[in-house]
């Protein structure tokens, strides 16, 4: 993925509230406006000459919830059998709230085929209960970015495993079908997970030869350098976007938009737990984390709203789940097509609706693996007349 390490030593907030300073209105121009009459959900559009920086951005507050992000990115090309991360001192799963784990990594072995496995140990004194709530697999390939929005839809579309008993001790493959996949040279396998395991526990994460048997070999490996990419467990697996108490956005304010994974958006941070003493890490572009958005909308001029997603930071695609409005919502790959948007002066459909007196609405997301960041939310008022 494109991005870069950086170590930090910080104070992790729950909550945070970007300031917004006072902005002229910006119009939605007719040729965007017939664009979105006509275009369908996840189609990529032009902004017809709207420079999404110089919208008004919406006041937001940013909460981090969920469980504990296990990121396995260092050494993102390992080109020998190793561990790539591990955790030795994960504690128990809160009733209810998953850890996840983002594994994406790429064989650069000159000799041969490797395969990546996920390895987790029933550290408790007692029998373990393990559930897999969610999967999202995808690879091998060598088109990066349709590997990484593969595994966020399966992953988003995807229902829980039946629950394993973990004897204490005991040391399992999380996911059998996803270690048993090898990669050719240059290959990428990307894999997300949500889990849940109500004892304390360890999580490795190997590379290994075609052949090798996880279980067999993993105390034989040594733990492998990290490189220039993420690892680290992070301390949360998931966002709240929220516009203040009460705030309503309303169609006659005009062309808005926020961002996700960077310019503002907080970036969760976290320990590389493999290594002694643990290394504060931040995860650049929040990969991994999954965003709920929610806001309040309205029309006082008998408008409809469309929500885009507007690339600025390189080459982006992913998934995301919508709510259902004049489009019919729900999980989709955007952009449609499996394409790439990289255009910063246009933007792909996300969703649209007719707020009315006004009307809540949500919808999810993801950055992928393999995409650049940050993107645009751009909330755009549009006429359905025609």
């Amino acid at each position: 993925m494109l991005k870069k390490i950086t170590f930090l030593v910080v104070t992790i907030w729950s909550a945070t509230i970007w300031p917004v300073a006072a902005q002229t209105r910006v119009a939605t121009p007719v040729e965007l406006q017939n664009l979105l009459k006509t275009n369908t959900q996840g189609a990529v559009v032009s902004l017809c000459g709207i420079d999404p920086v110089s919208c008004p951005r919406v006041s937001i507050s940013q909460t981090f919830t969920g469980g504990k992000l296990i990121f396995s990115d260092s050494p993102e090309s390992p080109s020998v059998a190793g561990i790539l991360y591990l955790d030795t001192n994960l504690a128990a799963t809160v009733r209810g709230t998953a850890n996840r784990i983002f594994v994406y990594h790429v064989n650069a072995s000159p000799s041969g085929k490797m395969k990546f496995s996920v390895l987790i140990r029933n550290d408790g004194n007692s029998v373990a209960d393990l559930t897999v709530r969610r999967t999202g697999v995808a690879g091998p390939g060598g088109n990066y970015m349709l590997v990484g929005e593969t595994a966020l839809y399966r992953w988003l579309t995807s229902s829980p495993s039946p629950t394993r008993t973990i004897a204490p001790g005991q040391i399992v493959r999380l996911d059998a079908g996803f270690d048993s996949i090898t990669a050719g040279h240059n290959d990428l396998m990307n894999g997300i997970w949500d889990y849940t395991f109500d004892q304390p526990h360890a999580i490795f994460i190997c590379a290994l030869h075609a052949n090798d048997v996880p279980i067999a070999e993993v105390s034989r490996l040594k733990l492998l350098a990290r490189d220039i990419h993420d690892r680290g467990t992070f301390a949360h697996c998931d966002k709240v976007f929220a516009p203040g108490a009460g705030a309503i956005i309303d169609t006659a304010g005009g062309v808005r938009r926020f961002p996700i994974g960077g310019n503002g958006d907080v970036y969760v941070r976290g320990y590389d737990n493999a290594v002694f003493p643990p290394i504060a890490v931040i995860n650049d572009g929040n990969y991994g984390v999954f965003y709920t958005v929610k806001m309040n909308i309205a029309s006082d001029n008998s408008r409809a709203l469309a929500l885009l997603i507007s690339p600025q930071g390189g080459p982006w695609c992913g998934a995301v789940n919508a709510a259902p409005g004049l489009l019919p919502g729900k999980a989709f790959i955007i952009p449609s097509g499996g394409k790439a948007a990289s255009d910063p002066s246009s933007a792909a459909i996300e969703g649209e609706y007719f707020p009315g007196p006004r009307k809540e609405l949500w919808f999810q997301f993801m950055p992928a693996g393999a995409s650049s960041f940050p993107v645009y939310v751009m909330i755009v008022p549009f006429s359905q007349d025609h």
